[in-house]
């Protein structure tokens, strides 16, 4: 038999390193998630296609190991370690996924006032605006349009410019309907909307009203709010019951 100088003695082991070390990353994993299963027994996942899905991806993202032909205690034990923290850090935010994303969405609503949060089944809050009035920002139609909520309005009232954006032609309209502004009488024009949407409520075949001067915002009158359960402010906060 040739012997070829060119040859490493250790050109065979670095495959068998790299499959030994990847194997001992998969032992790990699995060693994690035994632990965190037997740490939360109410949180078993394991039918969920999620947490399959990372467990693949960790596994994938892992299987770089096998390239590796030099065994290097420190870096070989950093690396591990952290592939275990990534999957503990990932374990735990699957596990608590519905309280992140609650907390995830207090955040949305006190840094962008208006965003609805759900609070509980069947209850959502608004934040105030810097201004101390309550904006909610919602869908007619599939279209955004930012809202003012308005006890003293007693319809759902669009602005031209909203009504412009869903398509609407106003010169179509008849401004017939009269009603008592701070600024004197305005005049506005019924239509009905398909749909209404603020957060989880959605509403359907809406009737609205289009008013025919400028307005600063669309508002969110009576004839929604009636629609509620109930409402009421605390604080800085209008909570919607429905």
């Amino acid at each position: 038999m040739s012997h070829d100088p060119r040859r490493q003695p250790d050109d065979d082991k670095g495959p068998r390193l790299g499959l030994y070390l990847w194997l001992g990353a998969l032992a790990g994993i699995a060693l994690l998630v035994f632990v965190l299963v037997r740490a939360f027994p109410d949180e078993n996942h394991f039918s969920n296609p999620d947490l399959i899905r990372i467990l693949g991806v960790l596994a994938l993202v892992s299987s770089s190991l096998l390239f590796v032909r030099q065994f290097k205690v420190k870096e070989v034990v950093r690396n591990v370690l952290l592939w275990l923290g990534v999957a503990a850090v990932l374990m735990l935010a699957f596990s608590y996924q519905d309280e992140l994303t609650s907390i995830g969405q207090r955040l949305r609503a006190e840094l962008i006032p208006g965003t609805p949060r759900q609070t509980a089944a069947g209850e959502m809050e608004i934040s105030a605006s810097e201004g101390g009035g309550f904006h909610a920002n919602g869908t007619v139609n599939g279209t955004p349009v930012r809202f003012l909520v308005d006890t003293g309005a007693s319809s759902i009232v669009l602005s031209p410019q909203d009504a412009k954006r869903l398509g609407i032609d106003l010169d179509r309209l008849v401004f017939n309907r009269a009603y008592e502004t701070a600024n004197g009488i305005g005049y506005g024009a019924s239509a009905t909307v398909d749909e209404l949407t603020l957060g989880h409520i959605r509403l359907t075949n809406v009737p609205v009203s289009i008013n025919q001067a400028p307005m600063r915002s669309s508002l969110l009158g009576m004839t929604f709010l009636n629609r509620m359960k109930s409402f009421n402010i605390s604080g800085r906060k209008l909570v919607l019951r429905y």
